[in-house]
């Protein structure tokens, strides 16, 4: 559940926002802008025991009661139109392989209401009892935790000047920034970046495969989900706190779960209250990996990374 909320936070924010990248130290804040094109999505979510249809082929539309999950899904499929995004990401199209859209959504409906009752209520705990700028500290120091595994994947997609920026930054911010807690690098003109391995993976042109709910995860899909698991081994940081499975590595999961939920009240609320929740998380997440990949094949500009801390503590 902890990072279906992370996982959420790059796709949904990303595709529902725009503007530059995230402002550094005393910057304000872009405001979060509607996006239509989140509907512009082909839908191939083939009938229980069909076989799942080839890319190019049109929509399948089951049969279904009205306002029920197949329904509201076979809608979409019916309504969507061919994928290209709107929203100035060039030459970014694709098709929603989804063939266990009944198990996702279930799995789905398990993932966020375990998140209305557990972490949204522990969030706005957090929220009430830790003052802003201490919270506003600590998600730059956990931001800066993950640019080593950022650095690494750099590395692997041989783009050497982005593993460069990576490791300065890291440098930087955990030295003058005081352990990450100033993001010194971005105000000295560094950007902020994410890499991770189911994106190298994509670079060398393995597909996407299905897309997947996972149970306390969230959103993915098969290439990603491998990534996510190898990136959980070549990580310097989780490697240095003895894995996930560590105290300390709960630890670090658990704060990172709250801290992104303590500051994504718009994001989720532009996923609940959607027409179908389940649909638009799925194209915003699809979309936004899309554009990754194209990111690392250099096929498109980097994108701004939505989940950066940003504003002034």
């Amino acid at each position: 559940m902890l990072l279906m909320v992370l996982a959420l936070a790059e796709a949904t924010t990303g595709a529902i926002a725009a503007g530059p990248l995230p402002p550094a130290v005393g910057a304000t804040q872009p405001a979060l802008q509607p996006a239509p094109h989140i509907a512009e999505v082909a839908v191939l979510d083939p009938p229980p025991g069909a076989s799942p249809a080839p890319a190019d082929a049109a929509p399948a539309v089951p049969a279904a009661s009205p306002g029920s999950a197949a329904a509201q899904d076979a809608a979409g499929a019916a309504a969507n139109s061919a994928g290209t995004d709107s929203a100035g990401l060039a030459g970014t199209s694709f098709v929603v392989h989804d063939p266990w859209v009944k198990i996702n959504r279930s799995i789905w409906r398990f993932d966020t209401t375990l998140e209305k009752a557990l972490l949204a209520p522990v969030a706005h705990g957090y929220n009430y009892v830790v003052p802003h700028g201490v919270r506003f500290h600590v998600t730059n120091a956990l931001y800066n935790l993950g640019e080593p595994v950022t650095a690494v994947n750099d590395l692997l997609q041989l783009r050497i000047g982005a593993m460069g920026r990576a490791v300065g930054r890291f440098v930087i911010n955990s030295t003058i920034g005081i352990a990450g807690l100033f993001d010194v690098a971005a105000g000295s003109g560094i950007p902020r970046h994410r890499s991770d391995f189911g994106q190298t993976l994509g670079r060398y042109g393995v597909g996407a495969g299905n897309y997947v709910m996972l149970p306390f995860l969230g959103p993915s899909d098969v290439r990603d989900g491998i990534g996510s698991l190898v990136d959980s081994f070549i990580d310097p940081v989780e490697l240095l706190v003895g894995g996930i499975t560590s105290p300390e590595g709960i630890s670090l999961f658990v704060l990172e779960g709250v801290d992104w939920r303590s500051r994504s009240d718009d994001t989720l609320n532009a996923i609940y209250t959607a027409t179908d929740p389940y649909a638009f998380a799925r194209a915003a997440y699809l979309q936004t990996r899309v554009a990754r990949i194209d990111e690392a094949t250099g096929r498109t500009e980097v994108l701004p990374d939505f989940d950066a801390p940003s504003g002034t503590p």
